[in-house]
This record gives C-alpha cells, sequence and structure tokens, in this order.
C-alpha cells in the first residue's frame, strides 16, 4: 500500500486492518513465518482469527476471540510496549508512544500486510483437520 494511500488515524489502520484480514486475502509478514524452528501464520479462517504454529514443541492453535485481543495481539507482537492501567475502575491499555508514534507504527503493520497463499491455507486446514482427529479418538 503506497504511503499516500495510508490511513490518517489509528482508528482507520486498525479498521483497515480487520476489514483485510477478514476478506481472506491477506496475512501479515512478521506474524506468518516459516523458519527451522517451524511454521506460524495469523489468519481468518473460517469466520476465525487464528494464530497456527506448528514446530519442534509441537503444534498449537490458539483462537483470538475478538477484534480487540487481535489488535493487542499484533500490536505486542510487533515489539511495541503497552502497560495496563485502571482509570476510574476500569482497566485500559497505554502504549508507549506518543500518539503519532502509534500511527506511525499502524501504518507500518499496513504496509507489511500480504496476500495469503493456497499453502498457507492448506497449512491451516491441515493442522486443524490433525487436531480434530485427536479429538474425535475415543477414549
Amino acid at each position: 500500500m503506497p504511503i499516500s494511500e495510508l490511513p490518517i488515524t489509528v482508528a482507520e489502520c486498525k479498521s483497515l486492518l480487520l476489514e483485510r484480514f477478514r476478506s481472506g486475502g491477506y496475512g501479515l509478514y512478521g506474524l506468518s513465518s516459516s523458519d527451522k524452528e517451524g511454521y506460524r501464520v495469523l489468519c481468518y479462517y473460517h469466520g476465525a482469527f487464528l494464530f497456527v504454529a506448528v514446530g519442534d514443541d509441537g503444534t498449537s492453535v490458539l483462537h483470538r476471540p475478538t477484534d480487540e485481543i487481535v489488535l493487542n495481539y499484533i500490536w505486542a507482537r510487533e515489539g511495541v510496549r503497552m502497560d495496563l492501567e485502571w482509570e476510574d475502575g476500569q482497566p485500559r491499555w497505554r502504549y508507549a508512544l506518543t500518539p503519532e508514534e502509534q500511527l506511525e507504527s499502524w501504518q507500518k503493520v499496513l504496509t507489511r500486510l500480504t496476500p495469503v497463499t493456497d499453502s498457507t491455507r492448506r497449512f491451516v486446514a491441515s493442522t486443524l483437520a490433525g487436531l480434530a482427529a485427536i479429538a474425535n479418538r475415543p477414549g
């Protein structure tokens, strides 16, 4: 996405990011990777945000049930510090960045969105099928 087309508010960045994920056609390069330790991907699959990982330590599937949880997960994985504060008895996340730095960080996340490949879709489907087979075993 060219810089000139990037949203100009954090809220717009978050909204566009969720929209692109929900389209099923985009993933985030920094959260989707393959290396000697395994394969990992954050995706939107059959109406659910999932982080699927397979490696030497085993297989895991994390379901991220809400938009806020997905956005906080992406933000935390991108290396940006968040602090939980209590304001008027309510929890509130505070970012250790200025509002301008937050906008720039979210814009960078958007520029790193990449198309999801068929192999990624097959990876997620086969991982879930493997876990379903375990869940359906008798006893």
